[in-house]
């Protein structure tokens, strides 16, 4: 891990930064993906605020350790405003489970959409797969079949992957042995 700046690519810098605010984000009840309620700024907000503040040269730190204490400051800021404290909070997509109970939104219909921490949970899922394949061509070829063509039977991958089915069959298995040792998923239990 690099603790300068001068050791970290601009993409990385933002992937930590990002990651960081949405775990503070969180810390105080608060959706990475929405805005803060009466201030406006969502956690992207807050990272490229703080990336411009440093590449107009107002930080002048090379400590990445500076920058999440920054980002962390502004946020809690924010969260101290009177505009946040005097804005009523309610909800875009309400807690609650979703199959006992259809919440209504501030729409007052009932929420249909996907939830935001759901999102974000398989959003970060399909990441973790597309990187623990990187370097195995074979299983990447599935994994984007699945991920970004939306295929899942295996004569529909096969298919697309000029291939057989029987090889299909053979790669999930592949697939699905090397997730369960890189720690992705899990053996199912038997019962």
């Amino acid at each position: 891990m690099s603790n300068t700046l001068a050791e970290v690519e601009a993409s990385e810098l933002i992937e930590k930064l990002m990651a960081h605010a949405l775990r503070v984000f969180a810390e105080y009840g608060l959706s990475g993906k929405n805005a803060m309620p009466g201030v406006g700024l969502s956690a992207e907000d807050f990272v490229f605020d703080l990336l411009r503040e440093y590449l107009v040269g107002g930080i002048k730190t090379k400590d990445l350790s500076y920058l999440y204490t920054a980002l962390r400051n502004d946020i809690i800021d924010k969260l101290k405003s009177a505009s946040h404290r005097t804005t009523d909070h309610m909800p875009i997509v309400p807690e609650g489970d979703p199959a006992t109970e259809k919440p209504e939104c501030l729409d007052n219909f009932p929420s249909t959409g996907v939830r935001p921490d759901d999102y974000l949970c398989e959003e970060s899922y399909k990441l973790r797969v597309r990187r623990s394949v990187a370097d195995k061509p074979d299983l990447r070829e599935v994994v984007e079949a699945v991920f970004d063509l939306g295929l899942e039977k295996p004569a529909e991958i096969a298919d697309a992957l000029n291939t057989t089915a029987k090889d299909i069959y053979a790669r999930k298995r592949k697939l699905r042995l090397w997730l369960v040792s890189q720690g992705i998923a899990e053996v199912p239990d038997e019962k």
